[in-house]
């Protein structure tokens, strides 16, 4: 019985001491199974970990290529807007050079057209002068010769007639023909050519009232044109402030709104220019209609009998018309006369209200 109890317990050590081992060896192949795991775990970890990271790199890639895509995108919107503005601005350019070719060549006509004027009306005159210069050469050629006639009988010795009835100091026709000389028919040929003379400049008001307004006709289309370029380049201003990203741009666009306020200013200058004329000189030939007599303007000093003409020919004719002109009408009829200032230097106007205050006393 103790052999059996003795070899039981031997067993059960045998059997604990290999419970042991397999345990062991068990424990042993779980735990490199669990490292060999965690390795590929942690491996897969690091791949993921590492794709991770690739993917967050292209996403900032991607981002920043958008951000510049769309930094492009804007500079080409803005490239393309400025594009177009200098296309429109080269077009209001192109029309208005149009327009001024088209006003100088329609000057140009009517310059052509005043010259033909001038030469038809001033043919009759040459021909007149010719006529004249004719006569007055034949003239000279008669009494030439009868200048040589009276010098050969003068340079004769007296002839005593045979007979006694004829009388000696007669001479043959020679006191007759010296009264040729004096005869001249170029007097009423004269006042003729001064008549077409004086005519004329009445023609050259109307003719002025026509310029005047083609000129402003002209005028007035540059000005708006001008106008509207300036509010173009104001708005590309207001623009650029508000973007606050184009300084280089902003300045030059700033040179030229003021090179467009400036051509503006120079076209209303010259339209209230053209327009006072237009008025004075449409006052001053209505007043001329109604006037029965004229004063002698030569009484005001810096007035000739030229400059007398010309103020007729424009319908000034009284000292009254003077001395209501106003500052505008003193500037209008300079341009239109070209006397410049000499009416404000001479004071016409102070002198026409003391010759019409002269005239009442």
């Amino acid at each position: 019985m103790e052999g059996f109890l003795w070899l039981i317990t031997q067993m059960t050590l045998l059997l604990t001491a290999a419970a042991g081992v397999f345990f062991w060896l068990g424990w042993r192949w779980r735990s490199q199974d669990a490292r060999r795991q965690e390795q590929a775990l942690n491996t897969r970890i690091d791949a993921e970990a590492a794709a991770a990271r690739t993917a967050q790199e292209d996403r900032d890639a991607a981002r920043s290529n958008d951000h510049l895509h769309q930094a492009t995108e804007t500079k080409l919107e803005a490239d393309l807007l400025e594009a177009n503005d200098h296309r429109r601005n080269l077009e209001r350019e192109l029309i208005r050079v149009h327009d001024d070719l088209k006003v100088a060549k329609r000057d140009a006509d009517q310059r052509s057209e005043d010259l033909a004027e001038a030469k038809a009306a001033l043919a009759p005159a040459q021909s007149e002068i010719s006529k004249l210069s004719a006569d007055l050469d034949q003239l000279r050629r008669d009494k030439a010769r009868l200048e040589k006639e009276v010098a050969e009988l003068q340079a004769r010795p007296p002839v005593v007639p045979a007979q006694p009835d004829v009388p000696v100091a007669e001479a043959p026709v020679v006191p007759e023909k010296p009264k040729r000389v004096r005869k001249t028919p170029a007097e009423p040929k004269v006042k003729a050519v001064k008549e077409v003379k004086a005519a004329k400049p009445f023609a050259d008001a109307q003719s002025t009232l026509t310029r005047l307004e083609t000129d402003l006709a002209a005028k007035q289309t540059l000005l708006t044109a001008v106008r509207q370029e300036r509010d173009d380049w104001q708005r590309r201003v207001a623009t650029l402030r508000e973007k606050g990203k184009d300084p280089a741009g902003l300045g030059l666009a700033q040179k030229s709104l003021a090179r467009a306020e400036s051509d503006v200013s120079a076209a209303a200058t010259a339209v209230a220019h053209l327009e006072h004329q237009q008025t004075s000189l449409r006052r001053s030939l209505e007043q001329s209609a109604k006037i029965t007599q004229d004063d002698d303007l030569t009484k005001i000093k810096g007035i000739k009998a030229v400059l007398r003409e010309h103020l007729h020919a424009f319908g000034i004719r009284t000292f009254q018309q003077i001395a209501e002109w106003t500052e505008d009408d003193v500037e209008a009829f300079s341009e239109l006369l070209s006397f410049k200032d000499r009416a404000k230097r001479d004071e016409w106007v102070k002198q026409a209200r003391e010759l019409l205050g002269s005239k009442a006393g």
